[in-house]
């Protein structure tokens, strides 16, 4: 009796470590885009880690058909890049609605018009093929906001044949169905979204997020975000959530108050003049933010929207494409997972840039600094910046380093003189200067450290001058000699 007992406890006991075995070594397999094992600030793709970096013309990508689509996807990586945005969204010319119409503007809500499911279909299936990740939006409230829009969508009680005239009046309506616990009108959602799942959680390039620019109720966002979990865990995939809030304030708390649902941070609201910030400020913005998610346990910090546009734009709210381009820089060297270039709108008050063609020159110079740069064992390190004038917010110059090995310093426009410690005892370094717009390397030249005190008693601070070689934008790309 007792060597039964003994059997039993022993096939209890390796049965479930073979179990938790199993699981662990299934989430290893998976090869989709997920945090990175080695460093949780960053995704990887395919067993490698990745920085996602893109920008592309339009948000909702799906909407588009055939070469408009390909030719597209195409510039991007031929720019380097690997990320797109794509809200569901149908409010453009030439878009197309999910539901099938059965009448003069009239729909049914139980059926599809397989041609907007067809859509995302392909352009899922390129994305994959180019190794391109989706960052896939589920709802987005500027679709049925007011006016014409609402009054022409399938949403609209007026414009369907399911629902009761006046069930739902606009927007405020429609997003409040979790909080009313209104079953029958959120059945119509939930099949919109379980029709949508049905096609994304085949393929493993795709991030989520419930809404854009948010400024909906907490109950509506977790609602969408544990049924994105639920289908997920429903068809054995693996996916990540969050949220995009108008504050990235408000959404950085909310992922991290709910971390059983959500996943990753969307702080695009940080890269825009009228909500966010711009030059030093907005490197600030990004380490007050990095710092309340390394208390948590760091998490990736994705930018899926760099606001910004042509100089000449007068949408103050965004910013100008000088200062989106800087943002871009502050961004990775911020330690962000992602940065993209968000899509232009109509010209008298552009919101992006797009893929244009400076976006195009930044993205190949990014990729550059990349190849020598193994940004994944960096850090942010503005600490190590000694600033050379009396007011040292007037000086700017972004910091990413693994100090005692690599360093890495972004200028903007202008000629700039600065002193970086590199705090680690070294004689000599190796400096080259990464000119963004002609995309060229300088030679490498060994550079020897000053430290205050003498060479031979050392000091207390190493002092590299680095003085920029013109008035364009430039990386200085530092390595310690050993």
């Amino acid at each position: 009796m007792r060597k039964i007992k003994l059997l039993l406890v022993l096939f209890v006991l390796f049965g479930f470590q073979s179990n938790i075995t199993f699981a662990q070594e299934k989430e290893n397999e998976y090869q989709g885009i997920k945090i990175y094992n080695e460093n949780t600030w960053y995704w990887q793709y395919h067993g490698k880690p990745v920085i996602l970096r893109g920008g592309s013309n339009d948000d909702n990508l799906f909407q588009w058909t055939g070469k408009q689509l390909t030719d597209h996807l195409d510039l991007l990586q031929s720019a380097t890049g690997n990320y797109v945005r794509n809200s569901m969204s149908d409010r453009d010319e030439g878009n197309v609605y999910a539901f099938k119409k059965v009448g003069e503007n009239t729909y049914d809500l139980n059926q599809w018009n397989e041609e907007y499911w067809n859509r995302l279909t392909f352009f899922l299936e390129e994305t994959s093929k180019r190794e391109i990740i989706v960052q896939l939006t589920l709802w987005d409230h500027f679709d049925i906001g007011s006016g014409s829009r609402w009054k022409n969508h399938p949403w609209n009680p007026e414009r369907n044949i399911n629902m009761d005239l006046g069930t739902w009046k606009g927007r405020e309506d429609f997003y409040s169905t979790v909080d009313r616990n209104a079953h029958d009108e959120l059945n119509f959602q939930n099949n919109f979204i379980k029709k949508l799942l049905s096609i994304s959680l085949k393929y493993d390039n795709v991030l989520y997020n419930i809404n854009n620019e948010s400024s909906e109720s907490e109950a509506w966002e977790n609602y969408w975000a544990a049924y994105v979990k639920d289908a997920a865990n429903e068809a054995n995939k693996q996916v990540f959530v969050t949220n995009m809030q108008l504050s990235a304030f408000n959404a950085v708390r909310h992922v991290m108050s709910k971390g059983d649902i959500f996943d990753y941070v969307d702080i695009s609201q940080t890269n825009q003049d009228s909500k966010g910030a711009r030059g030093p400020a907005h490197w600030d913005y990004l380490m007050f933010l990095r710092q309340k998610i390394a208390s948590y346990g760091p998490i990736p910090m994705n930018n899926v929207k760099i606001y910004g546009a042509s100089d000449g734009s007068t949408n103050f709210s965004a910013g100008s494409e000088t200062e989106a381009v800087d943002r871009f820089w502050r961004n990775i060297f911020g330690g962000c997972a992602s940065a993209r270039f968000h899509r232009p709108s109509v010209p008298s008050k552009l919101w992006g840039s797009g893929i244009n063609k400076r976006v195009q020159t930044n993205l190949k110079a990014m990729d550059m600094l990349l190849k020598k740069l193994d940004i994944f064992n960096c850090n942010p390190h503005n600490d190590l910046l000694i600033p050379r004038v009396s007011v040292p917010s007037m000086m700017q110059a972004y910091v990413t380093a693994n100090i005692g090995r690599q360093y890495a310093v972004y200028f903007p426009q202008g000629r700039y003189k600065i002193d970086l410690d590199p705090w680690v005892f070294v004689e000599k370094v190796r400096l080259q200067w990464l000119d963004v717009n002609s995309l060229k390397w300088s030679e490498p030249q060994i550079v020897e450290i000053k430290w205050d005190g003498g060479k031979n008693d050392w000091g207390y601070r190493g002092l590299l001058t680095l003085e920029t070689p013109s008035n364009r934008q430039c990386v200085a790309f530092i390595e310690i000699i050993k």
